[in-house]
């Protein structure tokens, strides 16, 4: 017999799981996109890369990001008390990525402060999430 189980999901664990698998849809296309050659990198700025490697930036991309924003999306729809960590951790990793990005490659797009609030974002749901379990 197959059983099923509803529960409603807050508000924060909603905008958290929405915010969050939103951004590792984004990585996961740029890691894609960076693996497969379908994002087209210019020589100069294949240079600044880490052994001049898109394909070891693609990796990167969907370690630090695509595969903790996946994670955190997953936990907030199954109410998982290790949410909110994994939001935190995840928000913050999302920063360290922009930011290693904007130092290595030298070059801002419009698409960095939108990830940073992003993960700003991310981590703030994170916490408002451990404040309500605090609560409890």
């Amino acid at each position: 017999m197959i059983s099923t189980h509803f529960h409603r999901m807050t508000a924060p664990r909603t905008a958290l799981s929405l915010v969050s698998g939103a951004v590792a849809i984004w990585a996961a296309a740029g890691a894609l996109g960076l693996a497969t050659g379908a994002l087209a990198v210019s020589a100069e700025l294949e240079g600044r890369l880490p052994w001049q490697s898109p394909t070891l930036a693609a990796t990167g991309l969907a370690l630090v990001v695509a595969v903790p924003m996946t994670l955190v999306a997953v936990l907030a729809t199954q109410d998982d008390h290790r949410c909110a960590r994994a939001a935190i951790a995840a928000g913050f990793a999302l920063v360290a990525w922009i930011l290693a990005q904007i130092v290595l490659l030298r070059e801002l797009s419009w698409l960095q402060p939108v990830c940073i609030l992003a993960a700003i974002g991310v981590a703030a749901l994170g916490m408002a999430l451990q404040d309500e379990r605090a609560r409890l």
